[in-house]
């Protein structure tokens, strides 16, 4: 009962979390950013660059050195921020000073950015099916919640934003330093992910190539044909919900990639739209275009929350990288997009306006039919694995038999073992090297990679190999690469496996 409750209650805190992130953004598009156009149009781009900077300093920060975040003074200071931001916002309305609104928008987004990571990570603690069926009851709630706010001034609006960064902070808290404290008793990924390979994505992989090119087209819905600055939403939005919704109840599916092509193909009439109806877009019409563009890049989101969650749930270790780099990545492309969308909104003449976006289609269409071509969302998902404690062990002399791996680990990482084991342990060790020296020459290493492959065999991590053969970081990890592809592994276990079953 006590474990019921407790994975109910997890639910719960992550989908006010969740509710509250996707109701915000909607609120800040709708109700505060129009509010910059006369004053300072450009202050809501230049937050989003500076956004994207704090996520990636934060990405980079959690890869190097995790045990150094703290949650605590990250979080007061984030918070901080976040108030001083909207104070400087409101004065600057007020005073009609555009730098101050510049400066305020800024600190707000630098506030905000380490709170919906914690927000994000806290989605791992589900299991799969309840993290998706918490993502699709997020986004319902948050369309059901605009249904009043329509009705609400301003006034209220940017009240409810002051305050949602603390609601979110409040009920994600827990399962965010369950997080944290996964992350900070580990290694650091930048050195982990060149023994353990499988169980990283590199900041190149093809799931942020992916996010950074859909965000692209939601950018673009924000600013193209805007109302007083103010985007044209409909709900269209409602579809990949109800997607989600069914995928969440069918058992054994590719969900993330039927969303992911769902998503492509509404993007793709979406501006097809554009192209065809240029010149006699009225209400309707504008309506229509940009209804489909939100229910492709919405149902992007809801998968890009899904992927992040789900690979962070695989490697808790590197859960708050794997969001922080996905964030950027959805960020940048988000600011992409809206600069496409002015640009076509400055343009006079039908056939620029459909030039552009034909332009813009193109790019898209291509990036899927070759940077993304074989990409698969559900394969990139499953292939992450999770990283756990090697077993490093090794037949007795005769070759029979297993001798306890921390024993052999103590004896290399220079501890001292109990007397009574010393003798016997020396030729626990013995066997160990002779079965790294068959392992080599049975796969025809070289003597550098024979020398990497005992200490991996040892349990030794790249840091320690970095240190003890005074090589760089890159050679340890192409040799490393070498040694995986000829031994036919993708971790430093498989490698400790194969090395242990010579000789037998």
């Amino acid at each position: 009962m006590h474990s019921t409750t407790t994975v109910r209650g997890a639910w719960l805190r992550c989908l006010v979390a969740l509710t509250a992130e996707v109701f915000g953004t909607w609120l800040t598009n709708v109700y505060l950013y129009p509010h910059f156009i006369g004053l300072a149009p450009e202050a809501r781009d230049i937050s989003s660059a500076v956004g994207v900077a704090t996520l990636t300093v934060l990405a980079v920060w959690a890869l190097n050195r995790p045990s150094s975040i703290k949650e605590g003074p990250m979080t007061l200071t984030s918070l901080a921020l976040y108030s001083l931001g909207y104070m400087l916002i409101l004065i600057g309305l007020w005073q009609c000073n555009p730098l101050m609104l510049i400066a305020g928008s800024c600190l707000r987004s630098v506030g905000s950015r380490w709170i919906v990571v914690l927000a994000g990570i806290s989605l791992c603690t589900l299991g799969r099916r309840s993290c998706m069926l918490c993502i699709a009851s997020a986004f319902g709630l948050s369309y059901l919640l605009r249904i009043p706010f329509s009705f609400m001034g301003a006034d209220v609006a940017v009240a409810v934003l002051v305050s949602i960064m603390f609601v979110m902070y409040a009920v994600c808290r827990p399962l965010a330093l369950e997080m944290l404290a996964v992350m900070g008793g580990a290694a650091p990924a930048r050195e982990t992910s060149i023994t353990q390979p499988a169980s990283y994505l590199p900041f190149a992989h093809g799931l942020f190539v992916a996010i950074f090119v859909f965000r692209i087209a939601y950018g673009f819905a924000l600013t193209f044909e805007t109302v007083d600055g103010a985007p044209q939403t409909t709900m269209l939005g409602v579809i990949p919900l109800g997607l989600l919704l069914v995928l969440a109840l069918l058992p054994r599916q590719p969900k993330a990639d039927i969303l992911y092509e769902a998503a492509a193909l509404l993007v793709t009439a979406g501006f097809l739209s554009i192209i065809v109806l240029n010149g006699r877009v009225d209400v309707a019409h504008a309506a229509l275009v940009n209804g489909l563009l939100f229910a492709g890049s919405e149902c992007f989101e809801v998968l890009m929350w899904f992927a992040l969650a789900s690979i962070g749930a695989r490697n808790k270790v590197n859960a708050l990288a794997v969001f922080a780099w996905g964030r950027a990545a959805s960020s940048f492309g988000l600011l992409c997009g809206a600069t496409f969308g002015h640009w076509t909104g400055a343009l006079e003449g039908s056939l620029a306006i459909s030039t552009l976006v034909a332009v813009v289609l193109f790019g898209f269409l291509a990036a899927n039919f070759t940077a993304l071509k074989g990409f698969s969302f559900q394969d990139t998902i499953d292939g992450v694995e999770a990283v756990a404690p090697l077993r490093v062990g090794t037949g007795s002399p005769s070759g029979t038999g297993k001798v306890d791996g921390g024993l052999v680990g103590m004896a290399t990482a220079g501890f001292e073992a109990p007397s009574r084991s010393s003798v016997a342990l020396e030729p626990v060790v013995d066997a160990l090297e002779g079965r790294c020296a068959e392992t080599s020459t049975s796969f025809g290493l070289t003597p550098r990679e024979s020398e990497i492959l005992s200490l991996l065999a040892h349990g030794r991590n790249a840091a320690y190999i970095q240190e003890k053969l005074v090589l760089s970081r890159n050679t340890v990890k192409t040799h490393v690469q070498n040694i995986y592809a000829k031994l036919g592994v993708h971790s430093q276990q498989e490698l400790i496996d194969v090395v242990e079953a010579a000789g037998e």
